[in-house]
Formats: structure tokens, sequence, C-alpha cells
């Protein structure tokens, strides 16, 4: 750490370019300067920015006063216009408790005939996200691996590394 010190008599220069500091108040790229008079900033509000697929995002802001807030209109959008017209693939493997043929299976179709906890979660995030989708069960019934011969994928990594599924 260095430590600065003025010869005699001028560190009262440094004083008045202290006082001169607080009273400064500029219109700046981040909004409004200004300076308490110990030099800390004051007065000044942070944009809060989420980068998105398009570009980044106002969110939100920060100020001494109101800490951070997220304002509403930004926070609710999500990144799923465009999806209202598809189906996202969701692949996956009979694994209880995670993803179970229901005991009466034949009964249902699609996504009905299946439950556990991941069959659930899916269901609140498509609700919550406002998509439709459909699990398909991977035809090989494996997670995936890659062929140290072929070097091709299978099981669910293989699906959405060559694009069968989201």
């Amino acid at each position: 750490m260095t430590v600065l010190s003025c010869p005699r008599g001028q560190s009262s220069v440094l004083v008045e370019l202290s006082h001169i500091s607080c009273m400064v108040r500029v219109d700046g790229l981040t909004g409004n300067i200004q300076f308490d008079q110990y030099g800390k900033r004051i007065n000044y509000s942070v944009t809060i920015m989420e980068l998105k697929n398009n570009g980044p995002v106002k969110i939100g802001y920060w100020n001494e006063v109101d800490k951070m807030v997220l304002t509403k209109s930004e926070l609710y959008n999500n990144d799923t216009m465009g999806m209202e017209n598809k189906t996202v693939i969701v692949t996956t493997i009979l694994e209880a408790p995670y993803v179970m043929l229901k005991k009466n299976a034949e009964l249902f179709q699609d996504n009905d005939r299946y439950e556990g906890y991941c069959v659930d979660l899916a269901a609140e995030i498509a609700k919550h996200c406002g998509i439709r989708y459909k699990l398909r069960i991977v035809g090989d019934g494996k997670y995936g691996a890659r062929d140290a011969e072929t070097k091709i994928w299978n099981g669910m990594v293989g699906e959405l590394v060559y694009g069968v599924s989201c």
C-alpha cells in the first residue's frame, strides 16, 4: 500500500479539492454523479440487467433508499415467445421415482401415461412458461454415453446431441 503525503502548505489544496467534489453534481453515463462530504458517491441508481438470448434486458434497479427493486413487467417476461404453436419433445427414461408408467397406463394417452417427480416437474415448468411438451421415453433406455470407437452418442444424451429432443 502506498501512502501519499503532501509538502507543507499543500494539504489545504487537497482539502479544498475534496470540498469542491462535494459540491459537484453531474449527470453522467451512470446517472447522477454526486458525492457527500467524505467523498462517497450518493443519490444514484444502478440498472440491473439480465443477459438474454437477444441481448441485455433491464429487469430492475438498485439505489440506496429502495435497495434492489425488480420491475414486475420485465420480471415475468420469458424467452418462450414464438413457442405458441410448437411442442417441445422431452426425452427421458423410465426410472422410479422420477418417471414411471402408471399401473393402468394403457387407459391413458401421451403424458398422462406417466407419473413421478420429473413428470410433475415438467408439467409445472410448462405451465409456468406457457409451453406445450411431449414426454418421450428414449428408445435404448440409456442415459447416454459416447462410443469410444464410433464417437457416436446413445441414450438421452444422443437424442439431445443429434437434435431428436430439446
